[in-house]
Order: structure tokens, then sequence, then C-alpha cells
């Protein structure tokens, strides 16, 4: 992840991007929280090419990504 991408992640609180992984997952997320100090981000996921690493529930949880699994995050223009 670079320096852009952590800009765009701490002015898109409260907003969807597409945050790509190390690992290959792509996925739409709102972002709740960005930390400076734990070097993370909290988000509500929304949508992501790898549905089965997450457990279906019926109220969904806000997940927790540390910054050094981030490839790139990219800005979604509303629709």
């Amino acid at each position: 992840m670079t320096t852009a991408d952590l800009n765009i992640l701490k002015a898109s609180v409260g907003q969807v991007v597409r945050i790509v992984c190390h690992d290959g997952e792509t996925m739409r997320a709102k972002i709740l929280f960005v930390s400076d100090e734990d070097e993370d981000v909290i988000y509500d996921l929304i949508s992501t090419a790898k549905e089965s690493q997450y457990e279906k529930r019926e109220v969904q949880p806000a997940y927790l990504i540390p910054f050094k699994d981030i490839e790139h995050v990219e800005v979604l223009q509303a629709p």
C-alpha cells in the first residue's frame, strides 16, 4: 500500500472503496475507521470475490484488515 492509498482511505471514511489485497481478494467496502497507530482499517464488507472466507450472519460484523495486507485502494464513483 502506498501513501496515496493511505490518503484515499483516510479521505474515504464513511464511503465505499475497492480494496485489492495481496492474496488476490478484491472487495468493495465501506470504510469505518483508519488507524494510524495500529496500521489497520475497520470496514463493512459490501461484496468480495472470496465470499467463502466470510461467515454468513443475519447482521454482518465490521471487519479489520491490516495495512500490510492491502495492495491497492481505488475510489468508487457514486452510482
